[in-house]
């Protein structure tokens, strides 16, 4: 069994999938990073704050509007006949659509709170109605993303992945005159091509309540237990610049913004593997197979180790010549930042490549149980030193990097349950 699950690994069709899909995310990664050179320049320092900022507000807002779709999504059309996955996929249009009007009028009454906790102040009140906008446009590429990633489509997936994440963003950053204009030209252009990759590629399904309020239940009963720990995984990584921007500065808050979103981006090296990897193990584990769920979890351990390994060494020494590239101000500063955060990298690399494996493995939502445990931990870190008056912006970002490294620790400590529940 271990032969054939290695050759199953390195299999013609798997390598095709995986060159193509590990090739489109990494020219996305380039065009995220270019985008971020381009926002600099024409949007200046507080609007290069605001975009980056927004940044983590949306990595917030996304799972939690989502309610776990994005792991029950791809797990259930992996396995079904075609006509269940229609009615999933448009179950959960449905869904999000239901779930993006709500947010909308909540929002409107709401935006002067949200403002103030994101910016530290009441003056962004549009931007973060513009946000919501944006987090539906991304709502809706999910579902349509993941119909096509659940059908093992992965070449007109990828293509719509680059469409809507590397094309349109830098498109319309040479049109929008303000990060408001950015985000809402950007959240209607993204909702057109939608809309026509729907029309065009996927056939037109009439749901009825009944089956509707089923699916919907399915979806929910897998992902919703599965969305508290996606929402704390946003929070993670959003806490630091709400502290920043409440407790320091704006400008402070979109360098450390900026500099997560490098620690993002880096680990988005990895998401052609969990993309391809959560509907594939999920298969495995209906198939049980086991000694090839075994052979991959172990293979793609020691990449993820291997890639953090790398970036923080990139990091340490060419930090400080990433931010002059970007304009950064003060980037002494903030490259100090910089490797405070990437300390966690091999930690966050663990968790995001094994997730896949554990979300597939196991019914129940294990990885938010691993999520909110690091999360109370973090939190707990930071009520420590706000009681004794050391609460800094790198002692905030040492308290991240260690809870970091504690969820990757407890990742790794899940997957060896795993294998030892595994039967020879």
């Amino acid at each position: 069994m271990r032969i054939l699950g290695i050759t199953k690994i390195f299999s013609t069709k798997q390598a095709s999938n995986y060159m193509v899909t590990f090739g489109v995310e990494f020219l996305i990664m380039v065009i995220s990073v270019m985008l971020f050179k381009i926002i600099a320049i024409r949007f200046n320092d507080i609007g290069f704050a605001e975009y980056t900022i927004n940044k983590r507000l949306i990595s917030f807002l996304m799972p939690l509007l989502m309610l776990g779709l994005g792991v029950s999504l791809p797990k259930f059309l992996s396995i079904e006949t075609k006509e269940k996955q229609l009615e999933i996929h448009y179950s959960a249009i449905l869904i999000v659509s239901i779930l993006f009007v709500s947010s909308l009028v909540l929002g409107y009454f709401l935006s002067p709170y949200f403002s103030q906790l994101v910016f530290g102040d009441i003056n962004h009140e549009k931007i973060c109605i513009s946000v919501l906008f944006f987090v539906y446009s991304l709502m809706l590429h999910a579902c349509i993303y993941n119909y096509f990633r659940g059908k093992f489509n992965y070449k007109i997936s990828s293509l719509i992945q680059f469409i809507n994440l590397g094309l349109l963003p830098i498109i319309v950053a040479f049109f929008a005159n303000s990060i408001l204009q950015y985000f809402l030209y950007l959240s209607t252009s993204t909702i057109v091509v939608l809309v026509f990759i729907n029309i065009k590629f996927i056939p037109i399904l009439k749901l009825s309540l009944a089956t509707f309020t089923n699916t919907s239940k399915r979806l929910f009963n897998y992902g919703i237990q599965r969305m508290p720990g996606d929402v704390f995984l946003g929070l993670f990584t959003a806490i630091p610049t709400f502290i920043a921007s409440n407790y320091f500065s704006l400008t402070i808050a979109g360098n450390i913004s900026f500099s997560l979103s490098l620690f993002n981006i880096v680990i988005a090296l990895m998401s052609p593997v969990n993309i391809i990897l959560l509907p594939e193990a999920s298969k495995i584990v209906h198939e049980k197979n086991f000694s090839l769920l075994k052979s991959i979890s172990s293979k793609l351990l020691l990449l993820s180790v291997g890639i953090g390994l790398v970036s923080l060494i990139t990091i340490y020494f060419f930090g400080e010549n990433i931010l002059v590239l970007f304009n950064v101000t003060n980037y002494v500063e903030t490259n100090r930042f910089l490797i405070i955060i990437f300390a966690g990298v091999i930690g966050y690399s663990i968790f995001s490549v094994i997730r896949s494996v554990i979300d597939a493995y196991y019914v129940r939502a294990r990885t938010s149980v691993i999520i909110i445990l690091s999360f109370v931990i973090f939190i707990v870190f930071l009520l420590i030193l706000k009681s004794l008056d050391l609460f800094t912006v790198e002692n905030t970002l040492i308290c991240f990097s260690i809870c970091i490294n504690i969820l990757g620790l407890l990742t790794y400590y899940s997957l060896t349950k795993i294998y030892k529940s595994i039967p020879e």
